[in-house]
């Protein structure tokens, strides 16, 4: 089944419970991010500038950082939903707007495997607080997202059935662009207003299930039939 369908999945709250990056800031931030956070709510700054102005208020540096990350806690179903989409042949890729190394910390303390990982790039800087650099940053006039999950989704397979897992405001403009969306919270919210089909979800385990489903109707004799099943939504 390799290449038939591609997993693009956010991290923090899809896969984390709750939010790294809030951790890290209740934990180990100066004061002044929640006056920058009070901003990126409501509307003033987008989520690029909100992270590049809080991160170098995280004491501690990186040391300090793995000892929050190691209270954090995932779906304990998405370890095995991973293995599943191993064995499958199914390409699982993580896509956020929060940190890379976060991202890769967690995936090696639970021993997950995916095919990728995009996220915000962290760095030491020179006077040894934490920054960010944003390798992925959205190309558009007004998007002030720090990475464009809607390009790294567009450059994906184009014979393949690409589906999209989230809960929040980052999932928003891809949500539109994917052939499937597995939606909970505020992305379920935001798909309703908007018309966009999707599939809620509780946790990974239904994920498979439903995908499961999906492998069966991608079982076709001819591949060049598959690129139309891709534009059938609200599975």
């Amino acid at each position: 089944m390799s290449g038939l369908i591609d997993i693009y999945c956010d991290f923090d709250g899809t896969v984390t419970r709750g939010d790294t990056i809030d951790y890290l800031l209740e934990e180990l931030a100066m004061p002044g991010w929640r006056d920058i956070e009070a901003r990126w709510e409501a509307g003033e700054i987008g989520s690029k500038e909100c992270m590049a102005q809080q991160v170098p208020l995280l004491q501690g540096g990186w040391e300090a950082v793995t000892k929050v990350l190691d209270t954090v806690k995932i779906d304990p179903t998405f370890p095995k939903f991973a293995s599943w989409c191993r064995r499958q042949g199914l390409s699982l890729k993580i896509v956020s707007d929060g940190i890379d190394r976060v991202i890769h910390y967690i995936l090696k303390r639970e021993k997950i495997h995916v095919d990728n990982v995009w996220a915000n790039h962290l760095v030491d800087g020179p006077d040894g607080r934490l920054e960010l650099t944003f390798p992925h940053a959205p190309q558009v006039a007004g998007c002030g997202s720090g990475l464009c999950k809607c390009k790294i989704l567009g450059a994906g397979p184009a014979r393949s059935l690409k589906v999209v897992i989230g809960d929040g405001r980052s999932d928003f403009c891809w949500s539109a662009e994917a052939d499937l969306v597995y939606a909970k919270t505020k992305l379920l919210t935001h798909c309703k207003a908007n018309n966009i089909p999707f599939i809620a979800y509780e946790d990974f385990v239904s994920i498979q299930n439903s995908l499961k489903h999906k492998l069966g109707e991608l079982h076709v004799p001819e591949p060049s039939l598959i690129p139309g099943l891709a534009q059938v939504q609200g599975f």
